[in-house]
């Protein structure tokens, strides 16, 4: 019996921008996205290639964003919050 490992599911796919995107394997992409997920507060990561560079990140939905804006908004209204300020690490 052949037992599978067990699939994450992740509210955010990897994004890739450039023109050494072509040097990204299947394998090289399941390494950025092991990489990601062991290192939450990292928020892009940038490769050279032989050719050209490739910027990696999360994409997370667009509907995400907006929970996290209503969010942002509701605890910045209530009595006695003057200022909320969001840091990620570096």
């Amino acid at each position: 019996m052949t037992v599978m490992p067990k699939v994450r599911s992740r509210p955010w796919q990897l994004l890739m921008v450039g023109s050494g995107c072509a040097h990204v394997t299947p394998d090289l992409h399941d390494r950025l996205v092991r990489l990601l997920d062991l290192l939450p507060q990292t928020r892009l990561i940038e490769i050279d290639t032989d050719a050209g560079s490739v910027s990696v990140s999360r994409d997370w939905p667009s509907n995400r964003m907006e929970e996290v804006a209503a969010i942002e908004a509701d605890i910045a209204a209530l009595p006695g919050i003057r200022r909320l300020t969001l840091f990620q690490a570096a």
